[in-house]
């Protein structure tokens, strides 16, 4: 027999949605059994493991602890696990990306973009069964995977859950504004054409992408804005006044925002470098 298809209400992609969906998936194809196992190497269980997210602030941690959770406890250890574990190795990554904006003018990396119009249209999309696949590369395949295969269509479709901008510091919010999602075609995209002109880039639109990329080096993996002042911290706010006392996904709708981020601005990374290596060999 085979399972019932999982059937949306009316609150389609809101954070409740994202609960439901998550549950369907664990009852109808189980738990991963080695990934509800990162908490009990934790002596303090999911209390440790929330607050091994630093990015939270302590007010929103101990709300999340004892937040009333729809989910069994299984699930809830191995999201609140896995989410830990990816904070950790992206935050790894953020050296590469300071490396290359230590050593590349942004400068000239924006005029090899405006030069390479065709490039870009192939490198500023993504479907989203690209991003499972590298949440995947990431060694994350528990219920914290079906979160994330969640959240990706609520990204995709963010404009229909009429919830505020997620972001935090600037850049981030244009990014996220500018960020669009063609199901028919290139999926995830920013708006870097025009239909009226094709085959040009838009400037303001590349500044921005730009902006972004420079946070991808750090200092945090995530920024928080506290009384309309950037500082430098992070936060995941799973907890903000939207979803109060249940389960709320900004946090990780941020996430999956970087991670697109990422991987446009890695294939920029390496078209450049090949073409400064091409140009210095010649």
């Amino acid at each position: 027999m085979k399972p019932r298809r999982y059937v949306v209400s009316k609150g389609k992609f809101l954070d409740s949605w994202v609960v439901d969906r998550t549950l369907f998936d664990f009852v109808s194809t189980g738990a991963c059994a080695c990934c509800g196992l990162p908490y009990l190497f934790n002596p303090d269980g999911l209390k440790g493991l929330i607050e091994a997210c630093t990015d939270i602030d302590t007010d929103a941690a101990e709300q999340e602890l004892h937040a009333k959770s729809p989910w069994p406890p299984e699930i809830r250890e191995q999201v609140w696990g896995d989410r830990v574990r990816l904070r950790l190795k992206m935050k790894r990554e953020m050296t590469h990306f300071k490396s290359f904006l230590t050593e590349c003018s942004i400068n000239d990396v924006k005029e090899f973009c405006l030069e390479n119009v065709s490039l870009m249209k192939r490198i500023f999309q993504m479907p989203r069964m690209l991003i499972m696949e590298k949440i995947k590369d990431y060694d994350i395949h528990s219920s914290y995977s079906n979160v994330l295969s969640a959240v990706v269509e609520q990204v995709a479709n963010f404009k229909l859950t009429k919830y505020e901008i997620d972001g935090r510091a600037d850049a981030e919010i244009e990014f996220e504004k500018r960020l669009g999602f063609n199901k028919r075609g290139t999926g995830f995209n920013i708006s870097l054409f025009d239909d009226k002109e094709p085959d040009k880039i838009d400037v303001e639109s590349l500044d921005i992408f730009f902006e972004m990329f420079e946070l991808l080096g750090g200092p945090k993996l995530l920024f928080r804005r506290c009384g309309g002042n950037e500082k430098n911290g992070e936060e995941d706010d799973e907890n903000d006044s939207r979803v109060q006392s249940e389960a709320g996904f900004r946090g990780d709708r941020r996430l999956v925002r970087l991670i697109i981020a990422r991987f446009w601005a890695k294939q920029v990374m390496e078209k450049y470098l090949d073409d400064t290596k091409e140009k210095d060999n010649s």
